[in-house]
């Protein structure tokens, strides 16, 4: 965090408006940020594709038979449909994804995770975990760590109603 962005929140937390929820929003959103810069840089680095191809791949890979309906996909990545249709567009212009069809609704489409995706997201996944590691393990206890998680999980889904 710059000087100015620290100096501005100790003002805040010195004065009235201090808001713990907030600030807990704004320590989320600015770990979020920092971690996301660090993980496409190593990305970069490695000349690989940017990280929002490795969370497609990722998630289709988590999926059963590595495929998922284009809207349960962009729910999963937070995502726009129409976001998410333009990133899949491009996965499948890359030979990584390819867009198959529901045999009794043809309006129910899904992005396939392809063998050429698999093998990109084998060579992605040490990159983004070592990274991950670092910029956790640095700060956190394997039990911190996943006290946290369940704690965002908390805030999830209470703000998305399913708590």
């Amino acid at each position: 965090m710059s000087e100015q962005a620290t100096a501005v929140a100790e003002k805040e937390h010195k004065g009235t408006d201090f808001d713990p929820h907030r600030e807990a929003w704004i320590a989320i959103a600015q770990t979020h940020a920092a971690v996301t810069g660090r993980l496409q840089e190593v990305l970069t680095a490695a000349e690989l594709p940017p990280l929002a191809w490795f969370e497609v791949l990722a998630t289709l890979d988590r999926a059963p038979e590595q495929r998922l309906k284009m809207g349960d996909l962009a729910e999963a990545l937070v995502i726009t449909r129409g976001g998410l249709t333009k990133l899949v567009d491009r996965l499948i212009k890359a030979g990584l994804l390819e867009r198959t069809f529901c045999v009794t609704d043809r309006r129910v489409s899904y992005a396939t995770l392809l063998p050429a995706g698999v093998d990109l997201l084998a060579e992605m996944r040490p990159l983004v975990r070592a990274e991950l590691a670092a910029a956790f393990s640095a700060n956190l206890s394997v039990e911190q760590a996943e006290e946290l998680r369940t704690m965002l999980e908390q805030v999830r889904s209470s703000a998305c109603g399913t708590s």
